[in-house]
């Protein structure tokens, strides 16, 4: 199968999305699938196209330079000129998405949709997203299938999208972990909180409980 991965960020750069990219494409491509990779950059200091874990990664670039809206008129040209049998976007809360959704209606490709969004640090960006899920409904309701990383977030965007829950798949991140040192005693109430110190990660929650 050849599958199309977009988000606004992958490798070179960390977290969590671009983390399950790297993670999922490299596995899609051991099990004998050819996966590219269309993303930003909007410093036009990355190569425009390379090979990262068996991947075809191609980059378009991306405005403003500054700041995280990615708003990329190239990812819609890719796209459109390209032949995939499946395209997987990689989150929601930026620019690559709705002008890569639009690209993938117009042009009648199979699509699916990982939200990977727990929120933002802005108050302006958190303010914003009712009118964005309403501008993003009528396209994100065409997805063959719509993915959340937990119960949670399936519940929430088939209530703020529009869409009937049975849409969505529950598919919860999944993590590579080191083999346990020899000799480490388990200690079954030490809980580890991994993500940047925002409020929206919900470390203040864990530390709560």
């Amino acid at each position: 199968m050849r599958i199309l991965m977009v988000a606004a960020r992958c490798y070179p750069f960390m977290g969590g999305t671009e983390t399950h990219i790297q993670e999922v494409g490299s596995r899609l491509v051991a099990r004998g699938h050819a996966v590219d990779v269309l993303t930003t950059d909007p410093s036009g200091e990355l190569p425009v196209e390379e090979e990262v874990g068996g991947m075809r990664v191609r980059r378009v670039p991306a405005w403003p330079r500054e700041l995280d809206l990615y708003v990329a008129p190239g990812i819609y040209t890719a796209i459109r000129r390209g032949a995939w049998d499946l395209i997987h976007f990689q989150g929601y809360s930026t620019f690559v998405v709705p002008i890569g959704l639009l690209a993938a209606v117009r042009g009648q490709l199979p699509f699916v949709l990982t939200f990977h969004s727990g929120g933002h640090s802005s108050r302006l960006r958190n303010a914003i997203r009712s009118t964005q899920h309403v501008l993003l409904r009528p396209m994100v309701a065409r997805a063959a299938r719509l993915i959340g990383v937990s119960e949670f977030e399936a519940d929430f965007f088939s209530r703020r999208m529009g869409v009937p829950r049975e849409r969505f798949a529950v598919i919860p991140n999944g993590a590579a972990m080191p083999a346990p040192s020899p000799g480490v005693k388990v200690d079954p109430h030490l809980i580890v909180s991994g993500g940047r110190l925002e409020r929206y990660k919900g470390h203040h929650r864990a530390i709560a409980a």
